[in-house]
């Protein structure tokens, strides 16, 4: 049958525990000192979850950018719109505007850093995005200078076999999201004959609703729709020339965390005393008292409620709270981070609980091996509307061990 502690539901300090006597120096000496001369503890302290929450470190390296106002993103991917002017060569004249329509497929591939979010996409999936910035270069290679008239960056479903419906289902269906490609207070873009232009536009909802869209398995597709003209009365372009929109997909962790929360739950291994089970009954009638201590320092932008539980064994990525054996200590809750109206952290939050183990709850720990998982759930600050903005660094630590004292000598 699991073991459940009762839940913790106050911050409490841990405090030393002193040893009497001539303390062994392993568990193999315990075990031969257990009936030999009087009695004295012995305790051992047992790592039960050491781990450090760096969301920088859940990530792909070769994915992660800081932004220069020093908040934590993924580059998500790179592509290129191309539509093809020279179509219309060898003369030009495009004072009729020119209809244009340009998409790229969107899809998920680690080997290729495309829409990874390493360790955090199960967050990602629960989360939406505030805050995302498309990098754009806009390239002419004709001999005339292109402007864009209402161009739009819009997102859209492709059907079964991968083509663009025409006209577009621009998605959400009914109020599509809309980012406009256009020089401030216009509507529209010039790039002038054989040259480039870059820059940097704001794109949150747009980018939150394609990520959705490929998570949830969706033939999704990133398009670029207006008419093109140019200012130019002639020129002349070759057949290879082409308007083309490099694009390149940043994800700042901005988040609008939902009413409940967000769960995930991580494995760790640990080594514990390493007795051999049909001992273990032995030592669990030597131990004179068993607590664990855990300390949690929250500097994310975030509340956090920690459940642990701990079984004997290697688990690897077993459900441990389902496992029979399992111990459980239950809602471990630090304070929300204060935050400011947007969700900037102000300053981070701790909290040490101390819990009591008893009878055969401290039997894992004593075993060769058990596995420790923490659950962890994320919740949003109301000051912020559940918003939070990862700052470069920001992370939780979490350090949660076992005191077991145990007697020895004859004395039982």
């Amino acid at each position: 049958m699991q073991k459940s502690i009762r839940s913790i539901c106050s911050i409490a300090l841990a405090g030393m525990v002193s040893s009497s006597g001539c303390e062994p120096a392993s568990i193999s000496e315990a075990r031969d000192q257990l009936g030999r001369g009087g009695e004295r503890i012995a305790e051992y302290v047992i790592p039960v979850v050491r781990d450090t929450f760096d969301v920088e470190s859940l990530l792909d390296s070769a994915v992660v950018t800081v932004t220069p106002d020093s908040l934590l993103g993924v580059k998500l991917d790179s592509r290129s719109l191309v539509y093809g002017v020279g179509f219309f060569a060898p003369s030009v004249s495009f004072l009729d505007s020119v209809p244009i329509v340009a998409f790229q497929e969107m899809v998920q591939n680690e080997d290729l850093d495309q829409l990874d979010f390493g360790d955090i996409e199960d967050v990602v999936r629960q989360v939406d995005f505030n805050d995302a910035r498309l990098r754009l270069n806009v390239a002419n290679t004709g001999d005339i200078t292109a402007v864009l008239v209402d161009f739009n960056l819009a997102v859209a479903e492709l059907d079964a076999s991968g083509q663009l419906p025409l006209p577009p289902a621009y998605q959400p269906l009914g109020s599509p999201i809309l980012v406009p490609i256009a020089e401030p207070g216009s509507n529209s873009l010039s790039v002038a004959a054989n040259s480039d232009t870059s820059f940097t536009i704001q794109s949150g909802p747009l980018v939150n609703l394609l990520v959705h869209m490929v998570l949830d398995g969706k033939r999704t597709a990133l398009v670029g729709a207006g008419t093109l003209t140019t200012d130019s009365p002639t020129g002349q372009i070759a057949a290879s020339d082409v308007i083309s929109l490099q694009i390149e997909l940043i994800a700042v962790l901005d988040f609008t965390v939902p009413d409940t929360g967000v769960v995930f739950t991580k494995n760790l291994t640990q080594d514990g005393l390493g007795i051999d089970s049909v001992e273990v009954p032995l030592l669990l009638e030597r131990v004179q008292r068993a607590d664990v201590s855990t300390d949690v320092l929250n500097n994310l932008p975030f509340g956090i409620d920690l459940d642990i539980a701990f079984a004997p064994g290697d688990l690897a990525d077993e459900d441990v709270f389902a496992n029979p054996d399992a111990v459980v200590i239950s809602n471990i809750t630090v304070d929300t981070s204060v935050v400011n109206l947007v969700g900037r952290l102000v300053s981070g939050q701790s909290t040490t609980a101390l819990i009591t183990l008893v009878g055969d709850e401290v039997g894992p720990l004593l075993r060769d091996t058990f596995t420790a998982s923490v659950r962890v759930r994320i919740t949003g600050a109301l000051t912020s509307g559940r918003r939070g903005i990862v700052h470069a660094g920001a992370s939780a630590l979490l350090d949660s061990e076992a005191r077991i004292e145990l007697r020895l000598g004859a004395s039982q």
